[in-house]
């Protein structure tokens, strides 16, 4: 998916895409750089992380304990451990993994009673390279009991008895750490796919390039491994990244990192791979050592392009369907042009629609009528022109909301688009060949809702009222998925629609657990966070959802822009639900019936 900054065409919820990266870097020997600001990267001062010492009650303490394993992984255990008496931190076991829990009641604590009960979710296990993995589904939650007391001569409150693993709660990861993204190339080498990792606020900012050297060594998370790269086996930091000087970041790897016959473009790859995971740490000049090489540097921020996310507008573009026709709302960006690819002949009749667009060719594609009498239509043009749609044959069924999910640097070809068609997910192309079904290891069944994140790779799908992430991947056999991982977006007991709201979050939409009402929220990609949009907006389940996602280097984290339809009618996101009603047509008052009213929200992506 591609918001190109002028003349973009790439509509939707639902619209990723892969491009070319254009050659821009320029490579020279080390020599004098431009002098030049430095972008610091804002820790984020994190509260204070209380001592088992200042606790005044039982309660406290744990509340506390539930906060000591947050920040180095390398001293977590020592941390925890300065909550236990001495004769349950002796067998404390010394794993560096965190249980990351979400508190499913009030702590429950009598001061006559030495135990303390908790009962929380399980949200994942945050792992020592900063990933959280997310756990196993379940719909119940654990009990602990923790029990508490005073030890012999020594002063205070001290934990007697408790679980044998370091627990977290979801407060604590949101408040003791920084989400950031490292970055992996795609298997065709075309973008970089982002990684969403936790960093502890209380690390140096000097510290962190090594840190984040080291977790691209380690790989990928697991669920990405099928659609990107990791670094050559052996890669790693020779040696700690020392603190900018002159305005240069040196960074020394291991040879292994570059081997030997490698294409010539290796290099540069690599060096936007590790721009863009050390941002928002931005020196004028990066220099990089491999092996025994002598070094080579790199100026300026001509790397940002290799990251599709980039491309995203500040305003987007925007458009809805209405009485069957794509039309343009006002107040927005290019709002007196023609609508995207479509000619005016083929703008007519239309149920759903997605558009997008490489640097020289914008993609179309409409699905006209319903049941059995649905019909897919795409095609292709260059940025700016129109073109005939060609009906998509091997589709015979429902079908769902379309999605262009890659397409070509330098032509059309190459495109791929995905549909859903009584549930089951199949691939079309721009040029009318037949759709051809899409296989993948543990389907989860029948799909209701489908986004594609910006780079192309990364997929969230809803299925029984279940939310799940993937991988997607092409090959000469065709587009494949890798097995979908649940994620579970916290106090919402079903989930109907979502939409990628940036890099590392999802818009969701869906049924709280709590009282039944109908909720937007926006979530982690790994579940874990969430912030409320509409907390309430009554008991109409929301159908369908569109996000504009947020540029990464805005420093905003969740979209700005995101729409949704509830009971057919569209509505925008704001502080409340507002609608989207016909006086908020771009161009000629609308002919229709006063009955008829916009629904399906699109942004242009």
């Amino acid at each position: 998916m591609r918001r190109w900054l002028l003349g973009a065409v790439a509509l939707a919820v639902l619209v990723p895409g892969g491009c070319g990266i254009p050659d821009r870097s320029e490579v020279t020997v080390i020599g004098d750089g431009r002098a030049a600001g430095v972008s610091a990267i804002d820790e984020g001062t994190p509260p204070t992380q209380y001592t088992r010492a200042e606790a005044a009650n039982p309660r406290e303490l744990v509340q506390y304990y539930l906060q000591a394993a947050a920040g180095d992984p390398e001293t977590a255990v020592a941390r925890v451990k300065a909550f236990l008496a001495p004769e349950e931190a002796a067998h404390f076991p010394a794993n560096t993994d965190v249980k990351v829990v979400r508190e499913a009641e009030s702590i429950l604590y009598s001061p006559t009673d030495p135990v303390v009960t908790i009962t929380e979710q399980q949200v994942g296990t945050l792992t020592a390279n900063g990933e959280l993995e997310p756990a196993d589904p379940s719909p119940s939650s654990t009990e602990y009991k923790i029990r508490v007391g005073s030890v012999e001569g020594q002063s205070g409150l001290w934990i007697l008895d408790a679980p044998q693993v370091m627990l977290l709660s979801v407060d604590a990861l949101s408040a003791f750490y920084q989400r950031r993204a490292i970055y992996f190339w795609n298997k065709d080498n075309t973008s970089l796919v982002p990684d969403l990792r936790y960093m502890p606020k209380s690390l140096p900012a000097v510290q962190q390039p090594t840190t984040i050297l080291q977790w691209l060594a380690a790989g990928p998370a697991d669920w990405l491994r099928d659609a990107v790269q990791a670094l050559p086996q052996g890669t790693a930091v020779a040696d700690n990244i020392p603190a900018i000087n002159n305005e240069t970041l040196q960074i020394n790897l291991t040879a292994q990192a570059l081997p030997a016959g490698g294409d010539a473009a290796a290099l540069d790859r690599l060096r936007r791979q590790l721009q863009w995971s050390i941002y928002p740490l931005e020196p004028r000049t990066l220099e990089i050592k491999i092996g025994r090489q002598d070094p080579v540097v790199f100026k300026d921020a001509d790397y940002r392009d290799s990251n599709l996310a980039f491309w995203l507008a500040d305003v987007p573009e925007r458009f809805v369907l209405f009485g069957g026709v794509v039309r343009r709302l006002k107040d927005t960006p290019h709002e007196d042009d023609p609508v995207p690819v479509l000619k005016d002949a083929a703008n007519r009749g239309i149920a759903t629609a997605a558009f997008s667009a490489s640097p020289t060719h914008a993609f179309a594609a409409v699905v006209t009528g319903s049941g059995a009498g649905a019909r897919l239509r795409a095609g292709s043009a260059t940025t700016g022109a129109q073109a005939d749609l060609r009906e998509v044959g091997g589709l015979k069924g429902a079908l769902g909301q379309p999605v262009w999910a890659l397409t070509g640097a330098k032509d059309a070809a190459g495109a791929v688009g995905l549909i859903t068609m009584g549930g089951r997910l199949y691939s079309f192309t721009a040029d009318g060949r037949p759709a051809q079904r899409v296989e993948w290891q543990g389907d989860p069944g029948s799909i209701t809702a489908i986004s594609v994140a910006p780079d192309g790779r990364r997929v969230a799908l809803v299925s029984g009222g279940k939310l799940y992430r993937t991988v997607l991947s092409s090959s000469v056999d065709g587009v494949v998925l890798s097995g979908p991982e649940q994620v579970l977006p916290p106090n919402l007991k079903s989930v109907t629609a979502v939409a990628w709201s940036s890099q590392t979050y999802l818009a969701v939409a869906g049924v709280r657990a709590d009282n039944n009402r109908v909720s937007v929220i926006d979530v982690t990609v790994d579940g874990a966070l969430s912030t409320s949009r509409l907390g309430d907006i009554g008991a109409e389940p929301v159908t369908y959802l569109a996000a504009y996602p947020e540029n990464p280097i805005s420093g905003t984290e969740t979209s700005d822009s995101e729409a949704y339809v509830a009971g057919g009618e569209a509505w925008d996101v704001f502080s409340e639900p507002n609608p989207i009603t016909r006086a908020n047509l771009a161009g000629a008052p609308a002919g229709a019936p006063a009955t008829v009213k916009p629904t399906t929200p699109l942004f242009l992506n």
